[in-house]
C-alpha cells in the first residue's frame, strides 16, 4: 500500500529547521505510523543528500562560533575582571545569560533560524557554567569543583526541557561525565584542594541521580507509544 504521507511534508518541516526527532513527534501526533515516516524520509533521501551536508556543515560552522564567541566574551570579561566591583560582574554575567537565552527564544520562535536559535542555546549553557565558577570564586565558596559542574548540569538540563532542545541533554551528559569522572580522582588524592569531607559533593550527587531518574521518566512519558517500542 502506498505510503498516505508524502515526503514533501517532511521536506517542509526540514526546512523549517525541525530535528528529525521532532518530525517523527509531530507526525505520529497527527495520526502517521513510524514505517511511514521512515518510507518518506527514505522518498527524500536521494535528492535531499546535499541538502543534509550543507544543514550538517551550518550546524558544525554554528556550534563552532558559539564556543568561538563564547570564548572571546570570557577573554573581554577575563580581561577586566580585576577591576570591576561584585555587583558589576555579578550583573554582567547575569545580563549576558539573559541577553543571549532571549536572543535563542526569539530566534527559535519568531523567526525560522531555529538552528542560529539552538546554536544561541548552546553559547547560553557555555555562559551558565562560566558564571558559575566565577561566581564561586567571587565569593570564595567553599566546594569542591566538580560539584560546579554538576551545578551546570542541572541547570542545562533544565533548559532542555524548558526550550525542547535534546542537544542540550547531550551537553549535560559530558558535563556530568566530567563531574562523575573528577570526584574519585579527588577522593583517592589525585586532584589538589579537594576536600573529601565536604557535605555538598555527596548531596550534589543525590541531587544529580534524581534530577537524571526524573529527567529519563519524563523524555519517556512524552515519547508517543510508537517511539518507545523502539528502544
Amino acid at each position: 500500500m502506498e505510503s498516505r504521507l508524502s515526503p514533501e511534508v517532511v521536506s517542509d518541516l526540514l526546512a523549517g529547521g525541525m530535528s528529525e526527532e521532532g518530525i517523527y513527534t509531530e507526525l505520529i501526533s497527527r495520526g502517521h505510523t513510524v514505517g511511514e515516516i521512515q518510507a518518506a524520509f527514505a522518498g527524500i533521501d536521494g535528492r535531499a543528500e546535499g541538502e543534509d551536508t550543507q544543514r550538517r556543515t551550518i550546524r558544525i560552522v554554528l556550534t563552532a562560533g558559539a564556543v568561538l564567541v563564547a570564548a572571546g566574551v570570557f577573554s573581554f570579561i577575563a580581561a577586566n575582571w580585576g577591576g570591576m566591583p561584585r555587583p558589576v560582574k555579578v550583573a554582567t554575567i547575569i545580563a549576558a545569560m539573559l541577553a543571549v537565552d532571549a536572543g535563542a527564544w526569539h530566534l527559535r520562535e519568531r523567526t525560522r533560524l531555529a538552528r542560529t536559535g539552538d546554536a544561541l542555546l548552546l553559547l547560553g549553557s557555555l555562559m551558565y557554567g562560566a558564571g558559575i565558577f566565577l561566581v564561586a570564586q567571587m565569593f570564595h565558596v567553599r566546594a569542591n569543583w566538580p560539584d560546579g559542574f554538576i551545578l551546570w548540569m542541572i541547570g542545562v538540563i533544565a533548559m532542555g526541557f524548558a526550550a525542547g532542545a535534546p542537544r542540550l541533554f547531550q551537553l549535560a551528559f559530558w558535563i556530568g561525565a566530567v563531574a562523575l569522572a573528577g570526584y574519585p580522582m579527588g577522593i583517592f588524592g589525585e586532584l589538589d584542594g579537594y576536600n573529601p569531607f565536604l557535605l555538598t559533593s555527596p548531596f550534589l550527587l543525590l541531587v544529580a541521580t534524581l534530577v537524571l531518574l526524573a529527567s529519563g521518566a519524563a523524555i519517556r512519558r512524552r515519547m508517543p507509544v510508537e517511539l518507545r517500542r523502539l528502544l
